[in-house]
């Protein structure tokens, strides 16, 4: 058992390690999220928070499509503070398509990984639903890491 836990440990970090090093990643650094933070660091973040609860759950989770998808929610590539007709509530249901989107453009998703970036706004996207443990965990994480964030100006 614990063999396996620090194999899936090792899954998560090393799919981490290789997506913050991807050069699009990295360019999530250039745009502000939630006041205190940019996209880089909140999805970093929600990586982070997803694979905590998942552990503290103990769930068996698809390790890599966790960090994946988690990693590549918010993958919009834009300032939505800058762009007039996609703020707040527009930018909030519209965002998981773009996302989605700019994913598959640089990256080979599997479903679950789609699914987790299209549903991570549930319910507020009413009709995109998680349907996987993978992404009710992003879900879930995302709506803490944001009221940490826009809250508690919380950026680590």
């Amino acid at each position: 058992m614990k063999k396996r836990k620090k194999m899936e440990q090792t899954v998560f970090r090393e799919t981490m390690k290789s997506l913050l090093e991807h050069p699009k990643v990295r360019e999530m650094k250039s745009f502000r999220h939630h006041r205190v933070t940019n996209t880089y660091t909140h999805c970093k973040r929600v990586s982070e928070c997803s694979y905590k609860i998942a552990r503290l759950l103990h769930l068996n989770v698809d390790e890599e499509s966790l960090a994946r998808g988690a990693m590549l929610h918010d993958f919009y590539l834009y300032c939505f503070h800058d762009v007039n007709d996609l703020k707040g509530f527009s930018h909030g249901i519209h965002h998981p398509e773009t996302a989605l989107e700019n994913a598959n453009r640089y990256f080979s998703l599997n479903p679950v990984e789609e699914n987790i970036i299209l549903s991570h706004m549930w319910p507020l996207t009413i009709t995109k639903v998680p349907h996987s443990k993978e992404a009710f965990l992003v879900c879930i994480a995302d709506k803490v890491c944001a009221i940490e964030e826009f809250v508690f100006g919380m950026q680590k």
